[in-house]
């Protein structure tokens, strides 16, 4: 398509400020031929988007697995932590009974 100033004839000469508008349209248009090709088009978008849905789902299914790990992992501590304090509780009441019954030997009620 061609602008009317580009078939014109040559006219009188132009003012500076006409020639420097020329030259800014001309590096604009310059920047934006070497922007375009670059951007990404709809096509590159839904490309992006399918991998990041796959790897998105990829890492669910690893935050599952870890998730169910660390559940296993905190009921088996809780299992050792009450056998613990059982054994805890058993050793006190055995302790106590073994003071008292030393007691009681040395002092008959």
């Amino acid at each position: 398509m061609t602008t009317e100033r580009e078939t014109a004839a040559p006219g009188p000469p132009r003012s500076e400020d006409e020639r420097m508008l020329d030259r800014r349209v001309t590096i604009l248009e310059t920047r934006f031929d070497t922007i375009l090709p670059m951007l990404a088009t709809k096509a590159d978008l839904a490309e992006l988007r399918g991998e990041f849905r796959a790897r998105f789902a990829e890492l669910e299914a690893k935050l599952a697995q870890i998730k169910a790990e660390l559940k296993e992992q905190i009921r088996a501590e809780s299992a050792r932590q009450s056998r613990w304090m059982a054994t805890m509780v058993i050793t006190m009441a055995l302790g106590f009974g073994g003071i008292l019954a030393a007691l009681l030997k040395l002092a008959p009620l």
